[in-house]
C-alpha cells in the first residue's frame, strides 16, 4: 500500500466516486479502511472483513479480505490508495474496483486491467470474480464498464455498462 502521506498528495484521483454503485462503493469502502489501516500499522483483516460483513455479509468479508491478502503478496509497487475523505478516486483504486466489476464477463479484461498492478493478475481476479458474484448474491451488483472498442463475450459492442 502507499507507504506515506506525501505518495497521497501527489495521487491524482478522478472525479465521481459519488456516481459508482453501491456495490462499487462498498468496494471503496474496504479498500480504504484496508490501506488506511495498514499505513498506522494495524493488521487490517479483521477491521476490513467486520466492515463487509456489515455492509454486506460475512461471505463478502471473507472473499474481500481473501482478494487483498492475493493482492499484497505480489504487488509490483505499493498501491496508490486515497483517504476515505477524497471525493474521486485514484487509478488503482479504479482498477481494483472495474476488474471486479468486469470479471463476471471477462476475465481476460479482469486480468488485465490487474497486470499493472500484480505480478501474476490471475489469483487476484478469481478472487474478484468471486466477490462480484457474492455482491450480486446480496443484491449489490457491480456494473461492467467495459472500454471503447472492446467486446463483451457475447460480441455485444462495449460501449454500455452492463448490469
Amino acid at each position: 500500500m502507499a507507504d506515506d502521506a506525501a505518495a497521497h498528495a501527489r495521487m491524482t484521483t478522478s472525479p465521481g466516486a459519488d456516481q459508482l454503485s453501491s456495490g462499487e462503493q462498498v468496494i471503496l469502502a474496504g479498500l480504504r479502511l484496508w490501506a488506511g489501516l495498514r499505513l498506522s500499522g494495524e493488521a487490517p483483516q479483521p477491521c476490513v472483513r467486520r466492515l463487509m460483513a456489515e455492509q454486506v455479509s460475512d461471505r463478502a468479508g471473507a472473499i474481500f479480505v481473501a482478494m487483498m491478502e492475493a493482492l499484497e503478496r505480489q504487488t509490483r509497487r505499493p498501491l496508490q490508495i486515497a483517504c476515505g475523505a477524497c471525493a474521486g478516486y485514484g487509478e488503482d483504486e479504479q482498477r481494483l474496483i472495474v476488474a471486479c466489476g468486469v470479471a463476471r464477463v471477462d476475465m481476460r479484461i479482469a486480468r488485465a486491467l490487474l497486470a499493472p498492478l500484480v505480478s501474476q493478475p490471475e489469483p487476484v481476479a478469481i478472487f474478484a470474480r468471486a466477490l462480484n458474484m457474492v455482491l450480486a448474491h446480496e443484491g449489490l451488483h457491480l456494473p461492467a464498464r467495459l472500454e471503447p472498442g472492446e467486446q463483451t463475450p457475447c460480441g455485444r459492442p462495449a460501449g454500455a455498462t452492463l448490469h
